[in-house]
């Protein structure tokens, strides 16, 4: 399977298609690129399309230094690699921040920004009493599944849900320095003069991610525009795959790279 260094850290990651136009797939906190399984194929029918496993996640290596910056530089470093100059970041939750990361410190990579039920541009601070449950998850298989339930709700059962939670075990000591990450920096002031098309969707179910929050993220990015996929909950690319990838494509189409 194929696999990069990238900053110290052996990552793996898979890319197909041959479309003009580039897509990397940023999955989200205790996750792996496995989030991605309903589009990652349909989108390399029209796209060039990479997805990985965030270091320490997946079937990527652990390397230690976990943090939204990190992943950041990790992504940079593996598109350098693969010789891929100008990408649309599609980020999943903690993978919005990885985007939106980009969009700060690498704008000329990026022809296109998606932000799936993404952590908010504001940062996300968890309650110092939430961390003794986390460190509690981490260890305890069944409280991950429920925690995992809580952000799938309409496909929290079968074979697949059941790998992605032996994947959350998997990621789990990347899970407490990620949260500590994600309440670190304000973006919306970082975000205030970009000019990377920009296209929000959010699950109105989300029981992680508020509107208000949303809202406050689409109103510190100019331009930027906003789906609601209503009944759907925090990981529309797991509930509502079809959906998501006409989104995509005909966003893509229209607004990137024209």
């Amino acid at each position: 399977m194929p696999h990069l260094t990238v900053n110290g850290a052996n990552l793996y990651y898979e890319q197909a298609g041959s479309g003009e136009h580039a897509l990397v797939l940023i999955h989200g906190n205790v996750a792996s690129s496995r989030w991605w399984d309903d589009l990652f194929a349909p989108l390399a029918e029209q796209f060039t399309v990479v997805r990985l496993d965030l270091r320490g996640c997946g079937q990527s290596e652990p390397a230690g230094g976990n943090s939204v910056a990190q992943y950041a530089a990790d992504v940079q470093g593996l598109l350098e690699q693969l010789g891929l100059k100008r990408v649309t970041v599609v980020g999943h939750s903690l993978g919005g921040a990885v985007s939106m990361q980009l969009a700060v410190t690498a704008p000329e990579l990026l022809e296109g920004m998606v932000l799936i039920n993404s952590a908010p541009a504001e940062g996300l601070v968890t309650p110092e009493e939430r961390k003794p449950l986390i460190e509690m998850m981490i260890q305890d298989r069944n409280l991950m599944k429920m925690s995992l339930a809580a952000v799938i709700p309409t496909k929290a059962s079968g074979e697949f849900f059941e790998t992605l939670v032996d994947d959350a075990m998997i990621a789990g000591p990347t899970c407490v320095p990620n949260y500590t990450s994600l309440g670190e920096t304000d973006y919306r002031p970082l975000l205030a003069n970009t000019n990377v098309p920009t296209l929000i969707v959010f699950g109105t179910q989300d029981s992680l991610i508020t509107l208000e929050m949303t809202q406050r993220t689409k109103d510190s990015i100019p331009g930027s525009e906003i789906l609601f996929y209503e009944g759907i909950g925090h990981s529309p690319n797991i509930e509502a795959p079809e959906r998501l990838l006409a989104d995509l494509k005909a966003w893509v189409q229209e607004k990137v790279g024209v």
